[in-house]
């Protein structure tokens, strides 16, 4: 008796002089968390949602991730905003009813809104006795499936099929490229990334036997611009060009605009990877003893996402 009251005065006065977040720190981990529930239901649903439970159990790991980092305060906020949005979207099967037994759009957000509240209701639920003894709340909490507000690091690469318009001429090719851009989350809506790329490719010469190929290398220094939408990304870029080939080491210099469609999975051994298709235009000025040149690119491209 006298030991537990021993702890239970402990842990009081824990509770008293524990520094408390911020209302602002509190509200940010609370959207990181909500945020990362979103991901990780959406990534379930897309992947076959059929029975409750069982799903429930499928993503209770991953999002016992986040939950685990979160402190409580924020975890509690979180909840609140889950059960707020769960409210004002109505519930699923008294909409599903009234829209002649159809899953239309509301009755799609609804039912996701009430997945989202059971799953962190269920992690909430054990995470007092379920998180790992060595993970510690983190009041600077941002999430683990995206980038917001911190600094990341993306490795980008991907095969190209190249459109060229040069003379009055018209030659197609293929080859890849690859880039590192450092970036900046935004509040896991907008991200900011900018570096180096450096690609190739074998252009079939007009007019010539197939088997006669000039090889071109392509520098550039885009910036991105990348817009996320739950498990969606779009891209929108920007970058100084060069060209200069295996046979003629004179540059050529151009700008590109471009843009890419992308589909990012759940966080995989610290890395967020994403794989879409990417088109772009570059104007090539007369320079480095070439004509004006026109290249239309289009094709795959993945990346991994690290937060160092």
């Amino acid at each position: 008796m006298k030991r537990a009251l021993a702890v239970a005065l402990v842990t009081s006065l824990v509770t008293l002089v524990a520094p408390r977040l911020s209302a602002q720190e509190e509200d940010l981990a609370a959207e990181a968390l909500t945020r990362d529930v979103s991901r990780i239901i959406g990534s379930e649903e897309s992947s076959g949602w059929f029975i409750d439970d069982t799903s429930l159990e499928e993503v209770y790991p991953t999002i016992m991730e986040s939950v685990c980092r979160t402190p409580l305060e924020s975890r509690e906020r979180a909840r609140a905003i889950l059960r707020e949005r769960s409210r004002s979207r109505g519930d699923s099967r008294a909409l599903y009813e009234a829209d002649g037994r159809e899953v239309t759009s509301r009755v799609d957000k609804a039912r996701r809104a009430e997945r989202e509240l059971k799953a962190l209701e269920l992690a909430l639920e054990r995470a007092g006795t379920r998180c790992p003894y060595w993970i510690e709340p983190d009041p600077d909490f941002r999430g683990r499936q995206s980038d917001a507000d911190r600094f990341t690091l993306s490795l980008e690469t991907g095969g190209l099929i190249q459109l060229r318009q040069t003379a009055g001429t018209l030659a197609i090719g293929g080859g890849g490229a690859a880039r590192i851009l450092p970036g900046y989350g935004f509040g896991g809506r907008v991200t900011l990334l900018s570096g180096p790329e450096f690609g190739g490719g074998a252009m079939l010469k007009p007019n010539t036997d197939p088997s006669e190929f000039v090889i071109n290398y392509f520098p550039a220094f885009p910036v991105v611009v990348r817009f996320h939408d739950g498990g969606w990304q779009y891209d929108a870029e920007a970058a100084p060009v060069a060209l200069f080939q295996a046979d003629n080491g004179s540059w050529s210099w151009g700008a590109r605009i471009g843009g890419s469609v992308g589909i990012k999975a759940l966080r995989t051994r610290g890395v967020l990877p994403w794989a879409g298709v990417a088109v772009a235009y570059e104007h090539y000025f007369p320079s480095g003893g070439r004509p004006r040149a026109h290249f239309i690119r289009g094709g795959l491209r993945v990346g991994l996402m690290w937060d160092p």
